[in-house]
C-alpha cells in the first residue's frame, strides 16, 4: 500500500483526487494539506490534517499530489521531489515552459516518478475518437474542433479566476484541449490565438479561441464562458466520413455526486454521439467507457514497476510551451510558428 498526501482540498483535490485515490487498492490517503479542516475530517477521518511543508516532508508518504493554485505547482513539485516522493500535479504542470524543464531535470536527477493529471485522455469522448482514428474508420482527417463550452455568467471569487499567475480557461480548460489534440496529431506547425474576458468583472481569460495549423488538417479549439447551447462538443471529419458528439464525460460529476470509481456505471456516457459514413445511414456510436482510475493505475506501476508513466513531464511541457504561444500571438495578433 502506497500512502499519498494531497496539497489542496479544492475542487480538484476533493473531487477527483481524493475518491480515485480511495477507490484504488494499492493508495491510501494518509494526510491532506488545506485550511479545510473540518471538510477533511468528515470526508477522510482517518487522514491527518497537515500543513502543506510537513506533509511533504512526512516519512510516511510516498507520493504527494499537488492540487494547489497553479502559482505554487512548481515550488512545491521541486520540494516534494527532493524530500523523496513521487509527484502528481494537478495540471498545468508548471507556468512556464522553462519551470516545467527544470521539473524535469530534477525529476531525473533524484530518480522519481513525476507525472500531470491530464485525466481528460481518459474521457469516454476522447477514448472513442482515439479508437475511431486508431482504426481510421473516417479516413485521412482533415478538420478536428473540440470546445469547453459553459454558461457562467458570474465570475466566481476563487484564484481560477482572479489570480493573473496561471489563471483563467487557457490554463484551465485549454490545457486539456491541447494536451488531447498533442496526443491525437504531435504537434502544430503553427498557432493562432485569441483571448478574451467576456463577463462582467473578469479579470482573466474567459474564453479563448485557437487554431493548430498542421500541412494536412485544420484544428479549431475554443472556449467560451457565456454559452447557453453550445452544440457538439466534438466534431470530427475525415474522407470517408464524420464524428460528432455531444455533451461531457460524466466521470466529474459522478464523482462529486459521490459515486465510487469502482462502481459499474461509473465512467458510462450516454450521450448524443453520432457517425456518418459516405454512402450509410446516420448511426449511433457507442461510447467507450470513461475511466479517469486507469491514471492512478500508470502511475502506481511506474512506481512499483518502472512501467513508462501514460503522461510524461516532457508531454505536460509541450502544452505549457503552446500556452505561452497562444498568449505571444494574442499579443501581436499574428500567427506564431513553432519552429
Amino acid at each position: 500500500m502506497l500512502n499519498v498526501g494531497i496539497i489542496g482540498f479544492g475542487l480538484s483535490g476533493r473531487v477527483f483526487h481524493g475518491p480515485l485515490i480511495s477507490a484504488h487498492q494499492q493508495l491510501n490517503v494518509f494526510a491532506i494539506a488545506s485550511s479545510r479542516k473540518q471538510e477533511i475530517a468528515d470526508a477522510y477521518p482517518k487522514a491527518l490534517c497537515l500543513d502543506s511543508d510537513t506533509l511533504i516532508n512526512h516519512p510516511n508518504i510516498d507520493i504527494v499530489v499537488i492540487a494547489s493554485p497553479n502559482s505554487l505547482h512548481a515550488e512545491q513539485a521541486e520540494q516534494a521531489m527532493l524530500a523523496g516522493k513521487h509527484v502528481i500535479v494537478e495540471k498545468p504542470l508548471a507556468i512556464t515552459s522553462e519551470q516545467c524543464l527544470q521539473l524535469q531535470q530534477i525529476a531525473d536527477q533524484t530518480g522519481k516518478c513525476l507525472s500531470v493529471f491530464h485525466n481528460r485522455r481518459w474521457d469516454s469522448d476522447f477514448l472513442t475518437i482515439s479508437q475511431l482514428l486508431a482504426n481510421q474508420s473516417l479516413g485521412r482527417i482533415h478538420s478536428y474542433s473540440a470546445h469547453f463550452h459553459r454558461y457562467r455568467p458570474v465570475v466566481k471569487q476563487r484564484w481560477k479566476e482572479l489570480d493573473p499567475q496561471g489563471g483563467g480557461v487557457l490554463y484551465d480548460l485549454g490545457a486539456h484541449l491541447i494536451d488531447q489534440v498533442l496526443c491525437l496529431f504531435g504537434k502544430p506547425d503553427k498557432l493562432w490565438a485569441h483571448l478574451d474576458t467576456q463577463r462582467d468583472g473578469a479579470v482573466t481569460p474567459d474564453s479563448f479561441d485557437l487554431q493548430l495549423i498542421y500541412p494536412d488538417k485544420k484544428v479549431q479549439l475554443s472556449c467560451n464562458s457565456l454559452m447557453v447551447e453550445p452544440g457538439p462538443r466534438f466534431q470530427v471529419h475525415g474522407s470517408k466520413g464524420s464524428y460528432a458528439k455531444w455533451g461531457m464525460d460524466p466521470q466529474e460529476q459522478q464523482l462529486a455526486a459521490g459515486l465510487s470509481a469502482n462502481a459499474a456505471i461509473f465512467g458510462q456516457d450516454n450521450n448524443r454521439s453520432e457517425i456518418h459514413l459516405a454512402g450509410q445511414a446516420l448511426l449511433h456510436k457507442s461510447l467507450i467507457k470513461g475511466n479517469y482510475l486507469a491514471f492512478y493505475d500508470n502511475f502506481v506501476n511506474a512506481v512499483t514497476k518502472g512501467e513508462p508513466l501514460a503522461v510524461s513531464a516532457q508531454q505536460a511541457s509541450e502544452v505549457i510551451a503552446l500556452i505561452e504561444l497562444a498568449t505571444l500571438s494574442h499579443q501581436q495578433q499574428t500567427i506564431c510558428s513553432l519552429n
